[in-house]
């Protein structure tokens, strides 16, 4: 099913960050952002009737990029992949309470997933997690050169491994011992 959403869903657009990118004189007077707000604000009051259903939301929202006037090519450099954001939300949820959701996402930004990060961890543990993660591109690190980020990291990807490990040993000795 993921794979089918995958290939008719490319990405999504936050329009939260588009709103704000093109209506900074909004945000410098920190006037509110709410769908309700802006409807009423650039589209009139009787374009708020029906929000919070989400299929008038969208409507909305797309109603209020038009009268922005918001290029598609503006929307397309703002959007982030589907890839992205499954391997963000993936990062997220093993790291957590191990590094924050910004290194997390940051890890994804750099094209790193947690397949790639285990495969490094398994061929040369924190020296090939940090070979990774602190790769120089343009004169900054892909993610992070901070040695207590790589070794949380690190950490984190050691216990799992652990883990998965002794679930095998446990797995192997029920199959090898109980008789069916």
């Amino acid at each position: 099913m993921m794979e089918q959403f995958k290939k008719m869903v490319v990405g999504f657009a936050d329009t939260l960050t588009i709103f704000k990118n093109f209506l900074t004189k909004r945000q410098e007077e920190k006037q509110s952002f709410k769908v309700e707000d802006l409807a009423r604000d650039f589209l009139g009051p009787e374009f708020t009737e029906g929000l919070h259903n989400a299929a008038q939301d969208i409507k909305i929202l797309s109603t209020l990029i038009d009268k922005i006037n918001v290029p598609n090519d503006k929307i397309i450099s703002m959007a982030k992949s589907t890839p992205f954001i499954l391997a963000d939300r993936a990062l997220k949820k093993y790291f957590k309470g191990a590094v924050t959701s910004v290194i997390a996402s940051k890890i994804a930004l750099g094209r790193i997933n947690l397949t790639t990060l285990k495969k490094a961890f398994q061929l040369g543990g924190y020296d090939s997690v940090k070979m990774l993660l602190a790769e120089n591109i343009n004169n900054k690190p892909r993610v992070t050169k901070n040695e207590k980020t790589i070794k949380a990291i690190v950490d984190r990807l050691g216990e799992r491994e652990k883990k998965n490990k002794n679930f095998v040993l446990i797995f192997n000795y029920i199959r090898e011992n109980l008789y069916y």
